[in-house]
C-alpha cells in the first residue's frame, strides 16, 4: 500500500491518522480477545479459572501528583532565585555558604 501523503491536506491528514489510531484500536482489541480466549481455554483443561485485571496506566503505588509541592526552607543569599525545600540532596550553593562559615539558620528563608 502506497499513498502519496505529500498531496493530501492537513485535515486529510488528520483524518487519516485518526483512522489509522482506530483501526490499531480495533486490531488490538480483537487481539486481546484472541489471546483471552486461547488463555482461559487452556486454564480450564486443568481446571483454573482466569481472572483479568485491568492494566494501571501511569498509575504508580504511591500517589504524588496529589501531594501540595513542599515550600522552599532555604534561599541563597547570593541570588534569592535559588531555593531549596531542605529535602534531598543539599545545594552547592548551600554547602559553600556552610563552609564560608554561615549557619543553616542564616540560610533560612523568613
Amino acid at each position: 500500500m502506497s499513498t502519496d501523503l505529500s498531496s493530501l491536506s492537513i485535515e486529510e491528514l488528520y483524518a487519516l491518522i485518526a483512522s489509522a489510531e482506530d483501526m490499531i484500536k480495533k486490531i488490538q482489541k480483537e487481539k486481546r480477545s484472541d489471546v483471552m480466549r486461547q488463555m482461559r481455554q487452556l486454564a480450564s483443561t486443568i481446571g483454573v479459572a482466569i481472572e483479568v485485571v485491568p492494566e494501571a496506566r501511569g498509575i504508580s503505588s504511591r500517589k504524588t501528583t496529589n501531594r501540595p509541592k513542599t515550600p522552599p526552607k532555604f534561599q541563597n543569599p547570593g541570588n534569592p532565585t535559588q531555593t531549596w525545600t531542605g529535602r534531598g540532596p543539599k545545594p552547592k550553593w548551600f554547602k559553600d555558604a556552610i563552609a564560608s562559615g554561615k549557619s543553616p539558620d542564616d540560610l533560612l528563608i523568613n
